[in-house]
C-alpha cells in the first residue's frame, strides 16, 4: 500500500564516562558507577511522503542550541527535515550536563559532541532503516507513581515534600506499535513524574523509569521508550515521605531502594496499560507544526537591573546565581545597544497518531498545564511532554503563582526574559489553536 503507515525504533546506550560530573543538584558529584546505562532511543515514522522522527533521551534537559544540532546531525545522516524532529529529555538528575546552570555546573561539551548528538543520529538512521508496515493500540491507566510536591509545611510557604492535596495528573498511558504479522515493535509509555527517586547519589542511572522499561520490554519482547509528561510540581511518591531519594552528597552513598519500589510499581502500571489494549488499528501519522508565541512582560530597565544585582551581592546562592547571570548579560545588551526580543516564539511539532498526539514543551509545566490542555484538546488522548526542543524553566500555574516556593521562584527570577503570569493560558491556547489549523488544512 503506497500510504501504508511505517514505524521503526532503536536505542543506543549514551552513559557517559565515570567521573563525570552529573546534573541535577547544586553539589559536585562524580559518577562512581554505571547503575544502570542511559540510552537514547529513536522512534522514526513514515506515511506516504510525509517522514519524521520522534526522540527519547535519559538527561536532565536540552538546550534549544542542543535540539538544533541534534536536527542537523540528523538531517545529514539521513535528509529528514529538521522541522520533523522533536527531541525530549527523560529528566533523571543522575545525568551529564547538556545544559549550564548557575550552582549547577556547566554544559559538558565533551560529552555532548562525542556520545550525544552522534549516538542519537545513530539511531535515528538505524530506526529509519528498520521501518516495517505496523499498527497501534493505545490504553490509559490511574497512576500513582508520582505526587504533587510542592508541600505546605506552614501558612505560606510552598517547599519540596508531598502535597496529597495538591493537582497531579494521574494518567499513564501506553502505545503499542505491532507489526501486521502481530510481532511487537516497539512501547510508549507516557507519564508525568521527576526523576529523583535516586536523590543526590553519585551513580548513573535512568531513575524510576528504568525498571519499568526494563519490565515492560521483557514481558512484551519490544523497545520500550518513556516520555515524561507534566512534572514540573510532580515528584515521585517516596516510601520516606518525600520526592527526592535519600543519598549522601559528599560520599554519593545510596541503596536507590525507593527509586526501585517506585520503578517497580510504575511497571506495574504500565503492564496493566498494556495488557487492556484489545484492539490494534492501521495508523493514521500525521505532523501538526506552527509557531507558538508566549508574551514577555516589560523588561526591566538599566538602572532596574543595575540595583536587582546590587541586592543579589556578591556571591548570591542557587536560583539567584542564574539570575545574576542573566542581569549582567543584560546589562551588555545595553550598553551595546544591543535591541531586546517582546517574546519567546519557539517551532512546535506535534506527532499524531490516530486520535493521539503528542505535544512538545520547552519547560516543565505544572499538572494543571496538562490537565487543561487535554480538556480543551480535538485529540482523546493528548500527550505533553517535557523538557522537549529546548529546555528553559518551571512553567507554574497561575494560581501557584500567589504560594511561591521554588519553583515559582525560578519562573519569575532566573532570567532577565520574564514571560507573563498567565503564559499557562496562553500556551494551552496556543497549541490548541495550532492543533485546530492543522485539523482544518
Amino acid at each position: 500500500m503506497k500510504n501504508q503507515f511505517k514505524i521503526g525504533v532503536a536505542k543506543e546506550v549514551i552513559s557517559p564516562p565515570l567521573g563525570t560530573l552529573l546534573y541535577g543538584y547544586p553539589r559536585k558529584r562524580p559518577a562512581s558507577r554505571v547503575h544502570d546505562d542511559l540510552c537514547v532511543n529513536a522512534i522514526a515514522c513514515e506515511q506516504g511522503e510525509l517522514r519524521g522522527v520522534i526522540i527519547s533521551a535519559d538527561i536532565c534537559s536540552v538546550t534549544f542550541e542542543i535540539t538544533d544540532r541534534i536536527r542537523q546531525a540528523i538531517f545529514d545522516l539521513t535528509g529528514v527535515a529538521k522541522e520533523n524532529i522533536s527531541f525530549s529529555a527523560t529528566h533523571t538528575h543522575s545525568g551529564p550536563a547538556i545544559k549550564s546552570s548557575g550552582g549547577w555546573g556547566d554544559a559538558n561539551d565533551e560529552y555532548i559532541d562525542g556520545i550525544l548528538i552522534p549516538q542519537t543520529a545513530k539511531a535515528a538512521k538505524r530506526a529509519i532503516d528498520s521501518m516495517v508496515p505496523a499498527v497501534m493500540g493505545v490504553s490509559t491507566t490511574e497512576s500513582l507513581v508520582g505526587i504533587n510536591r510542592r508541600e505546605f509545611v506552614e501558612p505560606g510557604r510552598v517547599t519540596l515534600g508531598q502535597n496529597p492535596f495538591g493537582i497531579l495528573d494521574k494518567t499513564m498511558t501506553v502505545l503499542a506499535f505491532k507489526d501486521l504479522e502481530g510481532k511487537p515493535i516497539l512501547n510508549i509509555v507516557h507519564y508525568g513524574c521527576h526523576g529523583t527517586a535516586a536523590g543526590g547519589c553519585w551513580e548513573i542511572t535512568r531513575d524510576w523509569p528504568g525498571p519499568m522499561i526494563d519490565s515492560l520490554e521483557k514481558h512484551t519482547g519490544a523497545i520500550t521508550v518513556f516520555f515524561n509528561g507534566a512534572e514540573g510540581d510532580v515528584g515521585p511518591r517516596l516510601s520516606s515521605g518525600g520526592t527526592t531519594g535519600p543519598s549522601n552528597l559528599e560520599t554519593g552513598e545510596s541503596e536507590l531502594k525507593e527509586m526501585t519500589e517506585v520503578g517497580c510499581l510504575a511497571a506495574l502500571d504500565a503492564t496493566r496499560a498494556y495488557k487492556q489494549i484489545k484492539e490494534y488499528r492501521e495508523v493514521n501519522f500525521n505532523l501538526l507544526k506552527g509557531e507558538v508565541c508566549l508574551p514577555y512582560k516589560p523588561h526591566l530597565t538599566l538602572e532596574e537591573v543595575k540595583a536587582r544585582l546590587v541586592e543579589l551581592g556578591d556571591n548570591p546562592q542557587s536560583v539567584g546565581l542564574r539570575e545574576q547571570a542573566s542581569l549582567q548579560n543584560a546589562v551588555k545588551m545595553y550598553e551595546n545597544n544591543e535591541e531586546f526580543i517582546d517574546s519567546m516564539k519557539y517551532h512546535q511539532v506535534m506527532f499524531n497518531f490516530n486520535s493521539t498526539v503528542f505535544v512538545p514543551f520547552p519547560f516543565e509545566m505544572f499538572g494543571s498545564v496538562s490537565l487543561r490542555l487535554r480538556k480543551f484538546s480535538p485529540f482523546e488522548h493528548t500527550l505533553c511532554t517535557c523538557n522537549t526542543n529546548g529546555s528553559e524553566f518551571y512553567l507554574p500555574a497561575q494560581e501557584d503563582m500567589v504560594r511561591g516556593g521554588y519553583e515559582v521562584t525560578v519562573f519569575k527570577r532566573a532570567t532577565f526574559y520574564r514571560l507573563e503570569e498567565n503564559t499557562d493560558a496562553t500556551i494551552v491556547k496556543e497549541n490548541v489553536r495550532i492543533m485546530q489549523e492543522n485539523l482544518n488544512k
